[in-house]
């Protein structure tokens, strides 16, 4: 597995579809950066230059020969058809047209990424384009954590949850490190195992999985301390690149900065533990919002048929008190209704876990980030901080099978004696 042919990756690393993929993703760590440094004044400039970016990179993936983009639409009819509904279902809400513009700000990046991950599936082998896409998302999320070093912060910090878009002083804020490291250690992993690379790289790789690991600790983010017990699981129970010995002495890291970090009443860790107990006697907020969002649907039944409309912000706000979610797959089940949601939900979760569990995950480590994170914040428009990695490698994992066939002529594929 870990022999890739390396004319494949310079051939990958060259195509122009794969390097627009790459810019429109770091496009966003950097516009991030630059919206905290300056304190939001960068932000308009910056949407404007993604926006731009983004609208070359469709036309040219667009101009792909018609062989290509007669094989991409037949692959991608699923995700044809949720864009086109969630664009219909804008229609119906009570201002449409802020409705439609808002749909667009998903549907068109979204469109863009199904496109450049079918073209690179149908180019190239699955193992190499997932590769190549793990270490360039390694590439971009290691910027924060040596943003983190470069303006200041400290291996002695243990709390930094305080963070936040106020603070210019930083690159990011505490939640961006948390998610970074947690992206950062499962990619580096999972490019060790299956990748072929550099003495210096993987050293590069070694060393900052354990500082980013005491980073998300001490993020304060339990997004990404879900997200990688999760991946911890996987790792215990399925994952076959590592002895069982060595898999023990790998988790003393964690478990040692964790006895660590609980020391210090003043951490992250300490402080997020308290704050969980206030909110478990509170009750959870997204569980409330849930609640109260369905208590209004209920009270007029059509709206589970046609939502109130994507990133309907005054609408939101006049139901639940604030304006929005917190949540993606909140946002597409009540700004769509549950038929919509349904569908999201096989194509963008059910599926791409069911085939990363049935074939991925003896082998990679990478998923679950991508598929949790976003349960607990938004990254439905292509200007979130998770926009890119989470949709390239929800749909790699989802149509890596149906490509295949396409490419074998719907023959010869073996369901569960061949890995897509």
């Amino acid at each position: 597995m870990r022999n890739i042919d390396k004319a494949t990756i310079e051939r990958i690393g060259r195509d122009p579809i794969f390097r627009l993929l790459l810019i429109n993703m770091a496009l966003v760590i950097l516009g991030y950066a630059l919206g905290v440094l300056t304190g939001l004044a960068s932000v308009a400039p910056m949407r404007i230059l993604k926006y731009t970016v983004l609208l070359i990179s469709v036309l040219i993936v667009l101009k792909l020969n018609v062989r290509i983009l007669s094989l991409l639409t037949r692959y991608a009819q699923g995700i044809f058809v949720l864009s086109a509904a969630l664009f219909l279902f804008a229609l119906f809400t009570s201002s449409p047209l802020v409705s439609i513009g808002r749909a667009l700000t998903f549907i068109i990046p979204f469109l863009y990424v199904a496109l450049s991950v079918g073209y690179l599936l149908i180019r190239y082998t699955i193992r190499d384009t997932l590769n190549h896409c793990l270490n360039i998302t390694n590439w971009i999320y290691f910027l924060p954590i040596v943003s983190y070093f470069i303006t200041g912060g400290s291996l002695t910090d243990t709390n930094i949850y305080y963070i936040s878009v106020e603070n210019n002083d930083t690159a990011f804020v505490s939640n961006h490190y948390g998610w970074s490291g947690t992206i950062f250690i499962v990619t580096g992993i999972d490019l060790l195992r299956n990748a072929n690379l550099p003495t210096w790289r993987r050293l590069l790789i070694v060393i900052f999985c354990g500082i980013s690991m005491y980073l998300v600790l001490i993020s304060g983010n339990r997004t990404s301390w879900l997200s990688l017990l999760l991946v911890f699981m996987v790792f215990i129970v399925q994952y076959r690149r590592i002895a069982l010995y060595q898999k023990a002495i790998l988790a003393l890291l964690p478990l040692g900065l964790i006895f660590y970090l609980i020391q210090d009443p003043t951490s992250a860790l300490n402080n997020r533990i308290n704050k969980t107990r206030v909110q478990a006697a509170k009750g959870e907020a997204r569980a409330s919002v849930a609640k109260t969002m369905s208590s209004y649907f209920n009270s007029n039944p059509v709206l589970w048929a046609t939502g109130i409309g994507l990133f309907n912000s005054p609408r939101i706000k006049q139901i639940i008190g604030w304006s929005g979610y917190h949540n993606s797959y909140f946002e597409v089940l009540f700004g769509t209704g549950v038929a919509m949601f349904l569908l999201f939900c096989y194509l963008l979760l059910v599926r791409p876990l069911w085939i990363y569990l049935r074939y991925f995950a003896e082998h990679y480590l990478f998923l679950f980030p991508f598929v949790v994170i976003p349960f607990f914040e938004s990254n439905l428009t292509g200007g979130q901080f998770l926009f890119f990695p989470w949709f390239i490698f929800v749909l790699l994992m989802s149509y890596c099978r149906p490509i295949a066939e396409l490419k074998q002529g719907f023959t010869n594929c073996r369901t569960g004696t061949q890995t897509p």
